[in-house]
């Protein structure tokens, strides 16, 4: 089984306007219609609260640079060790160790982008920082339509932003 491939399918129950997010373990989460009905890209920031890298990548993403970028994508940060069900994106509460099981999250901080068409197009694991995530947020939108699975939408991504690093003398 591959890690994370998720696939965000049309799920019709009622609501035209409902999205589903398949695993490839047949489990089915709906989307909110809300951010279904955003059109914006998604991102899943999973973390917990004991974890330090979790709270560096949190302050990376609440960085001045990447608030233009960030008012185009629907972020939501998800506690994988929540109680209470988490709720948003998802039309139906959800428990974190569903997510966890499902989205197969390992580790924190996991960082899930799907694109414009609610497809993951990249997952990371770890601290990005605030150039690497001003640059994702700049690529995921100009995503070439012909990259249909998340491994060629990773490769893609992960290859523009290694480039960027070199370019920079960062690696």
């Amino acid at each position: 089984m591959r890690w994370g491939l998720i696939l965000l399918t049309c799920f019709i129950i009622g609501c035209e306007n409902q999205t589903s997010l398949q695993a490839e373990s047949s489990t089915t989460l709906t989307l909110d219609s809300s951010v279904v009905e955003s059109s914006k890209p998604i991102v899943l920031m999973f973390y917990s609260d004991s974890c330090e890298p979790c709270k560096a990548l949190k302050q990376n993403l609440a960085h001045a640079k990447l608030q233009h970028f960030l008012n185009s994508f629907a972020v939501y940060p998800i506690d994988i060790y929540a109680k209470d069900p988490i709720t948003l994106p998802f039309a139906v509460p959800t428990s974190a160790k569903f997510l966890r099981q499902n989205l197969h999250i390992y580790a924190t901080p996991t960082l899930m982008v799907f694109d414009k068409h609610h497809l993951v197009a990249f997952k990371h694991i770890g601290i990005l920082s605030v150039d690497d995530l001003a640059l994702l947020f700049t690529l995921i939108p100009t995503l070439p339509e012909n990259l249909q699975t998340q491994e060629s939408k990773q490769q893609w991504l992960s290859s523009h932003l290694a480039h960027a690093r070199a370019s920079k003398g960062s690696l």
